[in-house]
């Protein structure tokens, strides 16, 4: 298995063109929209004439085929798309898990890696990963035989005023977008609550409190519904002396610092108390199962007790 911190080999720009242009036709399959010249330019970033050499490229490859209006991908083009795509998911998975690269810069350094790992290098780093069956945006990753599930869900902004829903996926482009939803603790997995639909804003119960998201950021969001989120509150409510049952921790703790927590006892239905504040404040000394633990402030906010 490779060295994923060894210098990466250079990417033939050719190469990586025609492959993204398999990936942005899969797209628009996946989600039952027409690829057409003008949307493959687009996505691209390159002339129309260039889309037009690359549909032909492809055509001749026998991986896709125009219909006049249209561009399709044959079973072979869908398939090289799938391993492409897995490699993209795989990879981004394995940033969020095992580097400290910032949750902005997953999606660029993928968008590289895909050009060049293996189809054998992906799989040996799926297994070390546990075969993950999702990315951290929330995306299906391929399985090795090509198989993905249908899309889930519904845009956030469809959602009623009142309703329940629970985070499925996150456009992870562009990655300002992204960045907006995961600071205010949006992550796959997260429970919200729809509170009020402005004119350019939704407002939101995230955990145990309210936010508010441009339009654009709620429409890279995809949901659905589920049931109302308990009544919680964050560790760092506790006084010194004061003691909670863990309820759980947020899905925006991830990774390696996540692995940590639960290495450290943080599970539910587990006893933790407040013993005492450092000299500044910050981090905190907790008791954990007989042992005593230091937290900062920021993961404290982030674990989550029964009320």
């Amino acid at each position: 298995m490779p060295s994923f911190s060894s210098e990466p080999s250079p990417i033939d720009p050719r190469r990586a063109q025609f492959e993204d242009a398999l990936k942005h036709l899969h797209e628009a399959e996946y989600s039952e929209t027409p690829a057409t010249m003008a949307s493959l330019a687009g996505a691209l970033h390159v002339t129309l004439a260039r889309a037009g050499e690359l549909t032909g490229q492809l055509a001749r490859s026998g991986f896709a085929f125009s219909t006049g209006e249209s561009i399709g991908l044959s079973d072979v083009g869908r398939e090289q798309a799938r391993q492409i795509l897995r490699a993209h998911r795989i990879y981004e998975t394995y940033l969020a898990h095992e580097t400290g690269v910032a949750t902005e810069d997953w999606h660029r350094q993928a968008d590289q890696a895909e050009h060049r790992l293996s189809p054998e290098a992906v799989d040996a780093l799926a297994d070390r990963l546990g075969r993950p069956r999702f990315d951290p945006h929330g995306d299906p990753i391929p399985t090795r035989s090509g198989m993905l599930p249908p899309r889930r869900g519904h845009p956030l902004l469809d959602s009623a005023v009142g309703s329940h829903v629970q985070v499925l996926h996150m456009e992870d482009e562009p990655a300002v977008l992204y960045g907006q939803a995961a600071a205010e603790g949006i992550m796959p997995g997260s429970r919200l609550t729809v509170l009020e639909k402005g004119p350019d804003f939704l407002r939101l119960g995230v955990e145990n409190r309210v936010c508010e998201l441009p339009l654009a950021v709620a429409l890279a969001i995809h949901v659905e519904g589920c049931e109302a989120p308990p009544p919680m509150r964050p560790l760092s409510a506790l006084r010194n002396g004061e003691a909670g049952s863990i309820l759980n921790l947020s899905p925006s703790i991830i990774g390696g610092e996540r692995r940590r927590m639960l290495d450290l006892g943080l599970v539910p239905g587990t006893r933790i108390e407040r013993d005492f504040d450092s000299m500044l404040g910050s981090p905190t000394a907790y008791r954990v199962r007989g042992a005593t633990i230091a937290l900062r402030r920021e993961q404290a906010d982030r674990i989550f007790l029964e009320v």
